[in-house]
């Protein structure tokens, strides 16, 4: 028997919501040998042949995890499940070496004033990519893994935005609620076209609604995560075998 093995790449999002995922991959396989792995994702632009990876000044200074997405995806996994919507939404950021990485909420909440300094001086912005992209991009990613014999589950954005609607975005652009509901249109469509799986965020979310969750598409509280948290298990029932990683009797 070996180890069962789900990789999870999320966004501030994720990590909010799916903060107990291993209670649901538990609860869903009580009798499995599984270990679930959290990365903070890229951008699928830099997953193709021009890879690019983290600076390794800043992962050298600690203002950067230590962690390769590419090597991860190298790895055999059951199952991995990906965010999109930072590749849409978060701060995308090139440093002077050439290095580029997603500056998650989560991931600067971690940085002090210095690391902060650091990085912007060190660091130009650039722009997100559009929904659009971000699923065409993906999608090679999607065809690989599943040729190597892995499920993968695409997650979908909760619509709701934290005011105003043009949330990092200049005026005359396309709003941030906008571009969610593009992004979620393109994960159907990728679904429909690859046969991944949907990890439906928006859907129990929307039901139920922002205000009264206290959540928006970068996370929320108690009850959101409950929601989410019933979803992801789901997923896991859909997307593995009845005999997922079973340990050996006795």
């Amino acid at each position: 028997m070996t180890t069962g093995s789900i990789l999870l790449l999320q966004g501030d999002a994720e990590a909010s919501y799916l903060a107990a995922a291993e209670v649901a991959v538990q609860t869903a396989f009580p009798d499995a040998d599984a270990t679930l792995t959290r990365a903070w994702t890229t951008r699928p632009d830099w997953l193709g042949p021009l890879a690019s990876h983290a600076p390794a000044s800043l992962i050298e200074l600690g203002i950067l995890p230590d962690e390769s997405v590419h090597a991860l995806l190298a790895q055999r996994h059951d199952l991995v499940v990906v965010s999109l919507l930072p590749a849409v939404a978060t701060l995308a950021l090139r440093h002077r070496d050439g290095g580029m990485f997603l500056a998650h909420q989560g991931l600067r909440a971690s940085w002090d004033n210095q690391a902060q300094e650091t990085v912007a001086a060190e660091c130009v912005e650039l722009l997100p990519l559009t929904p659009d992209a971000a699923v065409a991009l993906f999608e090679p990613v999607v065809e690989r893994l599943q040729a190597e014999g892995t499920a993968v589950a695409v997650c979908t954005a909760f619509r709701h935005v934290p005011e105003p609607l043009e949330f990092r975005r200049q005026e005359g652009s396309t709003t941030l609620r906008e571009s969610i509901r593009r992004l979620n249109l393109q994960i159907a469509r990728l679904s429909q076209r690859t046969g991944c799986f949907v990890l439906d965020i928006d859907r129990p979310l929307a039901q139920e609604g922002g205000s009264t969750l206290r959540a928006d598409c970068f996370g929320g509280g108690e009850r959101a995560a409950e929601l989410v948290l019933d979803e992801f298990a789901a997923l896991l029932l859909d997307a593995l075998p009845d005999g997922f990683a079973m340990r050996d009797a006795g």
